[in-house]
């Protein structure tokens, strides 16, 4: 009979946004407890991480996993391994709770935990992006970047000056034009509309602010579908008496033209 062996599961998570609390897992390292066995695994999905993370070069992936190889046989926790992580790369990545496995090839639990962890992750994600806020983004990005103009924009605006300290809530696009800041904000609502209540919120407060400033506040916020006809209405006219402009996800190409003759390009 074969022997089981006892391995310990260390999933590899990528936080590129270190206020938030969203993260994906992006490999995972297999080791053995008495250090028979350690192998690491990280994804290949390209196009997922340039979605997840589009400020990040592929290279530094690779650094990653040049990195674990070389320390994996001398590390012998989560703990130590969380430790060398955070001395090479900061607070951008952490380590998920250490798991048990118990295979009699793990060699082949290999395959089994990518198909797990990684292969499924992947088609999870894109079918995620296909809807909701990623989509509006995703949209909203392509569509700057059609027409020149996306490298003339700030994205993630950081708002704390306004809004209060250790918020982690960023306006997706923005630019400056005299002394008006014209943003743009994808506000899902194909499952809540909290999302732009909240958005009608924080606005009320960065455009009193902006204004102590001399600078005139606008914010187009860009829906989607609604989850309930009845408190889209409702969400709208929240946005709208916050005077937030609200335009649809259709109309994405006519906003990006439109930023693109303000700007002149």
């Amino acid at each position: 009979m074969a022997i089981k062996r006892q391995l310990e599961l260390y999933l590899l998570r990528l936080l590129p946004h270190v206020l938030r609390d969203d993260f994906i897992t992006i490999g995972f390292l297999l080791k053995e407890s008495d250090g028979g066995f350690a192998d690491l695994r990280l994804t290949r999905d390209w196009k997922l991480l340039q979605c997840f993370a589009p400020e990040i070069e592929l290279e530094w992936f690779q650094v990653v996993e040049n990195e674990i190889r070389r320390s994996m046989g001398q590390v012998r926790g989560r703990e130590e391994l969380l430790s060398l992580l955070s001395a090479r790369f900061g607070a951008m990545m952490d380590v998920g709770p250490t798991k048990a496995v118990v295979t009699e090839d793990p060699v082949k639990e290999m395959d089994v935990l990518a198909s797990m962890y990684l292969e499924g992750l992947g088609r999870a994600e894109r079918r995620a992006s296909a809807s909701g806020r990623t989509a509006i983004v995703n949209a909203m990005k392509d569509a700057f970047a059609g027409v020149g103009v996306l490298e003339l924009l700030q994205r993630e605006m950081d708002l704390t000056n306004y809004t209060g300290m250790g918020d982690p809530f960023r306006i997706d696009f923005g630019y400056r034009v005299g002394n008006e800041v014209k943003m743009f904000h994808g506000a899902s609502m194909a499952t809540s509309v909290e999302p732009a209540l909240a958005l009608a919120y924080r606005y009320s407060r960065v455009d009193a602010g902006m204004q102590r400033e001399g600078l005139r506040a606008s914010l187009t916020a860009v829906i989607d579908r609604p989850v309930d006809e009845t408190k889209q209405e409702f969400a709208i006219r929240v946005l709208e008496e916050s005077l937030i402009r609200v335009r649809t996800a259709g109309e994405i190409p006519a906003i990006a033209k439109e930023v693109q003759r303000e700007l002149g390009v």
